[in-house]
């Protein structure tokens, strides 16, 4: 081989070389994350559902190439008891969940179902946003479990249901059978005089027709969702107590997002925050509350001295719950949420 021949080739494999080790050194190309976000919520609560998939939507739409939610509702992944365990399981990334379910196991949670403790959705809007001090305040309890609360929607206050008689004083539920979703619930109804029962919301129509229950301490929109205003006669407004929607994901699986997808998450976040204002309430307002009108359940608006015997009478509530928790935090969580 001649030297410009040989020449030629040396200069054709330097030439490779040098593109392979360009190539080696390019960064590969990121894989899509994928993560599992699961709930109990079915669309027929359409003022809390449409939230949620916002949410997913929102993180689905600017996160392309970079994380993908997929977002298991109505049970088909975990069942409402089954969320927590299985998102600390890994069953789930992340859950959407109602904060009475696991108040017992997770107390702070309590100082979003307080009764009378929030002057109205609006005030309980304010001090519960993403980087509120009771924001944080909640989530340094949490992270003791291992749990990062990402959000919440606003505390929605929940009303007496009855079936046979309104409800204008405490003691007219004494002797009353009153269906309630968590312990705080439980706590107000036995404090004014009633018995509580916890059944799933899905068994809540029968237990009603059947005599099992003589009412409920829920919210609104549980009503046309399950179709309560066929059963149910009257309702009694009032801040007896309130849950909402919040969502979880591991503190340790939080922080091992990359930066970019925790800011993505977090502005997902706080448009899920304001959902209840530009989404539920137009809801409520054109669709639940004329169900409820439609089918002729009578209200009962207390009198300010009517609702000052009830908060009287449910402040043993509060001691109740700060003793669920390490000295001074409940006082802490309950100043934060008042002042």
């Amino acid at each position: 081989m001649s030297w410009k021949k040989l020449g030629f080739a040396f200069l054709i494999l330097f030439f490779v070389c040098g593109t392979l080790i360009t190539v080696g050194q390019q960064p590969a190309m990121a894989k899509e994350m994928k993560l599992i976000i699961a709930s109990y919520i079915t669309p027929s609560y359409k003022d809390l559902f449409t939230p949620t998939k916002i949410f997913a939507d929102y993180i689905n739409e600017h996160g392309k190439g970079k994380v993908r939610l997929e977002y298991f509702h109505s049970g088909t992944l975990l069942k409402a008891e089954e969320l927590l365990p299985g998102l600390m399981q890994g069953t789930a990334d992340m859950i959407f969940h109602t904060d009475s379910y696991i108040m017992g196991t997770l107390p702070i949670l309590g100082i979003i179902e307080l009764p009378f403790l929030y002057e109205s959705m609006e005030d309980a809007s304010k001090k519960l946003r993403i980087g509120s001090p009771l924001y944080e305040l909640i989530n340094q309890e949490l992270a003791k479990k291992n749990l990062f609360m990402v959000a919440t929607l606003p505390a929605i206050s929940q009303y007496i249901w009855t079936k046979d008689k309104p409800v204008r004083k405490p003691e007219d539920l004494k002797g009353l059978r009153i269906r309630t979703a968590g312990r705080v619930e439980a706590m107000v109804i036995k404090a004014l005089g009633g018995a509580s029962t916890t059944i799933p919301t899905a068994e809540l129509y029968e237990a009603l027709q059947r005599g099992t229950v003589d009412g409920a301490l829920c919210y609104w929109g549980t009503i046309p969702a399950r179709g309560l205003q066929e059963v149910l006669k009257y309702y009694t407004k009032g801040y007896f107590a309130a849950y909402t929607e919040e969502i979880y994901m591991p503190l340790d699986k939080w922080k091992g997002l990359p930066p970019d997808i925790r800011k993505l998450m977090i502005e997902s976040a706080k448009l899920y925050e304001k959902q209840i204002f530009e989404y539920a309430v137009p809801v409520w307002d054109k669709e639940t509350w004329p169900v409820i009108k439609k089918a002729g359940l009578k209200e009962t608006e207390l009198t300010r001295e009517e609702r000052a015997k009830f908060r009287e009478m449910v402040k043993p509530v509060w001691d109740w719950w700060k003793d669920q928790l390490p000295p001074g935090v409940g006082e802490k969580a309950i100043k934060l949420a008042t002042e």
